[in-house]
């Protein structure tokens, strides 16, 4: 699907004021999911597996504030609890009472932040099964790269100016083991520098300042959920790959998990084939 059908194909929701792109495939009478994309990109991120899963399921993507075709603030509310909400509001927006999820990198812990609302009882829809690809589950094992590190220092408002496509995609390539076509790296600048969006992600790497400060709520809601977790994993990737899945066998036992040889960061991008045979399975 090419990036214009995706937007075209889409709709505005309000939060708090902020406009929210979503997509919705609508057919009420199937199984919904709810796709939580990752960062720096949207979720144009799902375009590859969106075809196929919508055979058998209604789906649910948006994108979260400061990403994609969404409203792009200039100060910082780009929270993990605020992503939570929105996701919640969107939900509720389309009648939703019930779901699965899948998520990918900072969609995983928007996606730890659902599990501990509905471990506290507080959640306004049920989770069934909540699918995981390649995150920062665990801020010990999570090894960001430099333009990351970069753009939480102090300094990252600066670096932020610096940020081009050219070094967009270099920086993708190196934690795609499998490479991502050049359609996609296109569009992932194109969405990030949507609204001047390519100047917000020092504010919207927080994220992983809000991950060690929230560690053991994130964790906890992961080893407490009483809905079945898959792990779907390019073992390759540099961030979160092997090593994290390690750790989550360790500290997460007795649910599923595929490992996937040879794809890294963008497991659903790099080869969105093997991705489907794994959640499909699930």
């Amino acid at each position: 699907m090419q990036l214009n059908d995706w937007y075209t194909g889409g709709e505005f929701l309000t939060w708090q004021g902020h406009a929210i792109f979503v997509r919705d495939s609508g057919e009420c009478g199937k199984p919904v999911i709810l796709l939580l994309h990752g960062f720096p990109t949207a979720s144009y991120d799902f375009h590859l597996l969106w075809p196929v899963l919508a055979q058998t399921h209604r789906l649910i993507a948006f994108d979260m504030l400061g990403y994609g075709y969404s409203d792009k603030p200039s100060v910082w509310e780009h929270s993990i609890f605020n992503q939570a909400s929105i996701a919640e509001s969107v939900l509720k927006a389309k009648g939703v009472r019930a779901c699965s999820v899948l998520a990918h990198d900072v969609g995983d812990t928007v996606a730890q932040e659902l599990m501990a609302r509905q471990n506290e009882g507080t959640l306004s829809f049920q989770m069934s099964h909540i699918t995981l690809l390649n995150g920062g589950l665990f801020p010990e094992t999570h090894r960001p790269i430099l333009m990351q590190k970069l753009m939480l220092s102090p300094l990252g408002w600066v670096f932020t100016r610096f940020t081009t496509q050219e070094k967009l995609a270099a920086n993708l390539r190196k934690i795609c083991s499998a490479g991502l076509s050049d359609a996609d790296i296109r569009a992932a600048w194109q969405l990030l520098a949507h609204k001047q969006g390519n100047l917000r992600m020092h504010l919207l790497i927080r994220y992983m300042t809000e991950r060690r400060d929230n560690r053991d709520r994130w964790v906890g809601a992961l080893q407490c959920s009483p809905a079945a977790i898959t792990l779907i994993d390019g073992v390759d990737d540099p961030i979160s790959g092997g090593h994290m899945v390690d750790r989550f066998e360790e500290l997460v036992p007795g649910h599923r998990v595929v490992r996937l040889a040879g794809l890294g960061h963008y497991p659903h991008l790099e080869d969105a084939g093997r991705v489907l045979d794994a959640f499909q399975s699930s």
